[in-house]
This record gives C-alpha cells, sequence and structure tokens, in this order.
C-alpha cells in the first residue's frame, strides 16, 4: 500500500523546490542530493521519500514553475484581446519572473541534461505558454506569416526571458515598464513592417555571395 501523503505536502514541497533550485543553480543542475538534503534543511532519506533520483526533482521543479505561470497568465489576462490582450501577457510573466532567477538558471542549465521524456514535458509546457503570446500576437496581425510570427514571437520572448540577466530593482525601469516598452516594440514593428520584410529568404543576398566569391579566390 503506498504511502498516505501528510497534509503540509504542498507546503514542505514548495519549500523543497525553492531551496534546491538555489543550490541546483548554483551548481549548474549537478549537485547531488545527499548536498540538495542538506541545503534544504532535511535528511537525505525524506528527500528520496518525495523523489526517487535528482532527475525527478528537477523535472517537477521546473514543471510546478512552468504550470504556474500558465495558469497565472490565463487568469490575469482573462477577456483581453489584442495588443492588450499582449501587453498583459507581457507584464504579468514578468512580475511572476520576479525573485525566479534561479529557476531561469536551472532550466538553461539542466534542461539538456534530463532524461529526454522529462526535457520533453517541459518544452511542451513552454509551447503552451508561448502559444498564449502567439495566438495574442495573431489577434494584432492575423495575416503574419509563419517565418513572420516565428520572429516576433521569439523576438518578444527573448526580450522578456532574459530580463533576469540585466534587472536589477530600483533601476532606470520596473519590470512593469520593461514589459511595455518591449511589447510596444514589437507592435509598432508589426505595424511598420510589410510583410515581404520578414520573409525567410531561399537565397543570400548578392553582397554575402560576393564576400564569399572574393573570399574563395583569396584563399587560392
Amino acid at each position: 500500500m503506498a504511502r498516505p501523503r501528510a497534509d503540509d505536502y504542498a507546503d514542505k514541497r514548495a519549500a523543497i523546490h525553492r531551496r534546491a533550485a538555489q543550490t541546483l543553480s548554483e551548481a549548474g543542475g549537478r549537485a547531488s542530493m545527499s548536498r540538495i538534503a542538506e541545503d534544504c534543511g532535511i535528511s537525505k532519506a525524506l528527500l528520496y521519500h518525495y523523489y526517487k533520483n535528482r532527475d525527478a526533482l528537477i523535472s517537477d521543479i521546473l514543471c510546478t514553475h512552468l504550470r504556474e505561470i500558465d495558469r497565472a497568465l490565463a487568469k490575469a489576462c482573462e477577456g483581453r484581446a489584442g495588443a492588450d490582450r499582449l501587453h498583459c501577457l507581457s507584464r504579468t510573466l514578468l512580475a511572476l519572473y520576479e525573485d525566479a532567477d534561479d529557476l531561469h538558471r536551472l532550466q538553461l542549465g539542466a534542461l539538456g541534461k534530463l532524461p529526454e521524456e522529462d526535457a520533453r514535458r517541459i518544452r511542451t509546457l513552454e509551447r503552451v505558454i508561448l502559444d498564449r503570446f502567439r495566438a495574442a500576437i495573431r489577434e494584432v496581425a492575423p495575416d503574419l506569416d509563419g517565418a513572420g510570427m516565428t520572429a516576433a514571437s521569439m523576438s518578444l520572448m527573448g526580450m522578456l526571458n532574459w530580463v533576469f540577466t540585466w534587472f536589477r530593482p530600483g533601476g532606470a525601469l520596473t519590470r512593469d515598464e520593461f514589459a511595455r516598452h518591449a511589447t510596444d516594440m514589437l507592435l509598432r514593428s508589426l505595424e511598420e513592417a510589410p510583410r515581404e520584410n520578414i520573409r525567410r529568404t531561399e537565397e543570400p543576398c548578392q553582397d554575402v555571395r560576393s564576400v564569399r566569391t572574393k573570399s574563395a579566390t583569396a584563399r587560392r
């Protein structure tokens, strides 16, 4: 018979996640279960009661984090549409990223080292969040082609997802202000750029071909 969960299971799990994320991010995802248990202030036996190994712990941390983000985005931006929805998504995402630097580093450093099934589960959740932004962009620019959507959505997500590398509280911008600036930059580009300007080209431009030809000639 499976051992019943304690009444405070969720609280204990959340506390383990917070401290373990810090320890794992500092170690590039390679901290031992003994080290994680020590930093969490629990026994290794208790940690193994919750997780069979480190990969299972990392996967649960990241999946929980991404599910919480998706639920919060859905709730905060319900009933909004178009540019208003896109602004809401950006603003809410950056608010959720506050105090989540360790989770960002863990996600970047450990994802490629997880078993494929765990990594696929995490990438699926990432895609669900991305699709919320893509749906809002589609409302603003319904004629955007596939390459244009990739350029638009990944440009905005790139600006938002890497804020943790430079943002400091009390600086020139608040999180809300940067979210607005980043979203406005994308919206202006969608309004101003002809659709043809963001299509993927099949051939390199003439200048690039010329440089390659000259370089090959010089090597001879």
